[in-house]
């Protein structure tokens, strides 16, 4: 059974996945999705999706914006490994879920055996670093669950160092303060939000924790061909418009960037 499963996710175009009991990943988060877990589910069959795909002599978003979005590839690649599932175990339920989902993905990779969680908050596999999305396929299908991944963090604290306004610390997280979280969030931006965004340098998101992790560096050049195809690093005031219905960051709208990029570049005052 589970060779028939591993089969049908490498179909898929999906390059690694891991299997966790439904039941250890309670209590599930509070959003809407809750409604698409199956009755009776009883396993998580977690995927990977890398996406970084090296560097760019110029970047003014994030890593995992530089591609399309991964909502959309992610969720066709699971959708597609879902419905290959259904045919092969009639009478299963098997529902994908990719970033607005119930379950707690970090720990459903960790308990999958996918990699170690860093102090960064994030999952870092063996070969992609935290290079890599998470999406899972929640199942009626009772399978072995795999050994957790032995603990790869280093614990050297590197990306709590490297984070430069205190979000990321030693005991936890203060999104607020996070760099990334101040360049998605709407309405009217504190003083300090404005100069965290002309310090980041970036019109969306913030690499710097990910990036000081001594176990990323393995990662270069293992995103998937999907991610790579319509790649964009720099963006101009001209292409937010066109491009709002393709990038992962196209769910806060172009307005949000065009203040951003105003910030950055324009006249500073980021008012929109």
């Amino acid at each position: 059974m589970r060779r028939r499963i591993d089969n049908r996710i490498r179909q898929a175009g999906i390059p690694r996945a891991g299997v966790c009991a439904f039941g250890d990943l309670m209590p599930l988060l509070p959003c809407r999705a809750q409604a698409r877990i199956p009755d009776g589910a009883r396993s998580v069959i977690v995927c990977l999706f890398p996406y970084r795909a090296g560097e760019f002599p110029r970047r003014n978003v994030a890593r995992y914006a530089v591609g399309d979005d991964y909502h959309r590839i992610a969720g066709e690649l699971l959708e597609a490994a879902a419905e290959k599932l259904r045919e092969d175990f009639p009478g299963e339920a098997f529902a994908p879920f990719v970033d607005n989902s119930p379950l707690r993905e970090v720990e459903a990779g960790r308990l999958a055996g996918l990699g170690a969680v860093g102090r960064h908050g994030q999952l870092i596999h063996p070969l992609y670093g935290s290079y890599a999305f998470i999406g899972a396929i929640v199942t009626t299908l009772a399978l072995e669950p795999d050994a957790p991944a032995e603990e790869a963090c280093l614990a050297c604290g590197r990306c709590v160092a490297a984070c430069p306004t205190g979000a990321l610390r030693g005991d936890g997280f203060d999104k607020a303060r996070c760099r990334s979280h101040i360049t998605q969030k709407k309405g009217a931006l504190t003083g300090w939000e404005r100069q965290q965004i002309r310090e980041g340098g970036l019109l969306w998101g913030c690499d710097l924790c990910t990036d000081a992790c001594p176990l990323n560096r393995r990662a270069a050049g293992q995103a998937l061909a999907a991610f790579r195809v319509h790649e964009a690093p720099w963006l101009e005031p001209a292409e937010l418009a066109p491009l709002q219905g393709r990038k992962a960051w196209g769910w806060r709208g172009a307005r949000l960037l065009e203040r951003n990029w105003r910030l950055l570049y324009g006249d500073n005052t980021g008012e929109e």
